[in-house]
């Protein structure tokens, strides 16, 4: 019996070492088999002001992205000149960009969200309280479907709103795009370009950025990258040359740039005013890569 008494004490005692060893790994090691942040790869495609053999204000104007803004801040309408030109006209109280990169586009405008419905006030009051009677555990505490709730807020908020352009310094950040822009005739054409372009030239710098070993990237991160090209399309709009105005310091983004239009190779439509005397429509764009790397974790 003695000898069963300490075997049982021998395998207990093995077994608290064993599980006290195992949380002082967790402890020691956890840190370094962390997540790392996720890397952020801001990007703006912005094509020049138009071009005009006159000059006059117009050519100062940049062409963004069309962004509605939701209408809590949306401004009378005046007779002054906006510095941007899109597919519509709107002034707003104050102008701002949205902190998140992407093809320009706000998601959380509210004025678009469909309303509650109102006339049924005590019946879903009356729902509501079942629920809440239904989703509580034994000790009073609300059972939280983690999976349900982030759907709904998912279904609400639709998403982050983005900024595809490369805007001036004063254009304070917010959580939406909301600018002063004029009309700009052939906005349709820049538009359809950028849809054409963009995704391909995203590939393209995140493949560049793959390839790369860890201290290049370190060393290029937090700057701005600019490739500046010239693209000549033919009167059918077809691409005929592009000419690399400005190297941004890396091969790769250049190549990606130029590549992008390559691929796409043809722009439908082209508005024919805009063919110059050379028989060519002249592109002059701007091509920005910030890059910041994920965190690295340090071990203690």
């Amino acid at each position: 019996m003695k000898r069963i008494h300490a075997y049982i004490f021998v395998t207990m005692a093995i077994s608290l070492l064993l599980h006290l060893g195992l949380i002082t790994g967790v402890i020691v090691f956890a840190p370094m088999f962390e997540t790392p942040k996720a890397e952020t790869i801001e990007i703006s495609l912005a094509p020049p002001p138009p071009q005009s053999s006159k000059k006059n204000a117009r050519n100062s104007q940049q062409i963004v992205r069309q962004a509605l803004a939701p209408d809590k801040i949306k401004a009378p309408d005046d007779e002054t000149m906006a510095r941007f030109l899109s597919e519509q006209r709107q002034r707003v109280i104050k102008e701002m960009q949205s902190a998140h990169s992407g093809m320009t586009e706000n998601r959380t405008n509210t004025s678009t969200l469909p309303k509650p419905a109102t006339d049924k006030p005590k019946q879903q009051a009356q729902q509501k309280t079942e629920v809440d009677k239904s989703e509580v555990d034994k000790d009073g505490y609300r059972v939280v479907d983690a999976a349900k709730e982030l759907a709904a807020m998912n279904a609400l908020n639709q998403g982050q709103s983005t900024v595809g352009e490369l805007l001036p310094t004063d254009v304070s950040i917010g959580s939406f795009t909301a600018l002063n822009t004029d009309r700009y005739l052939f906005y349709s054409f820049y538009a359809r370009i950028e849809e054409l372009v963009r995704y391909r030239w995203e590939s393209r710098v995140q493949t560049a950025i793959n390839g790369m070993d860890p201290s290049t990237a370190m060393g290029m991160s937090r700057r701005n990258w600019n490739t500046q090209v010239e693209f000549l399309l033919d009167k059918r709009g077809f691409l005929q040359k592009a000419i690399v105005m400005k190297e941004s310091g890396v091969k790769n983004f250049d190549a990606a740039a130029v590549n992008a239009f390559r691929e796409a190779r043809v722009f439908p439509n082209p508005p024919q005013e805009m063919i110059e005397e050379d028989g060519f429509i002249h592109l002059r764009y701007t091509f920005t890569v910030n890059y910041a790397p994920p965190t690295l974790v340090n071990s203690r």
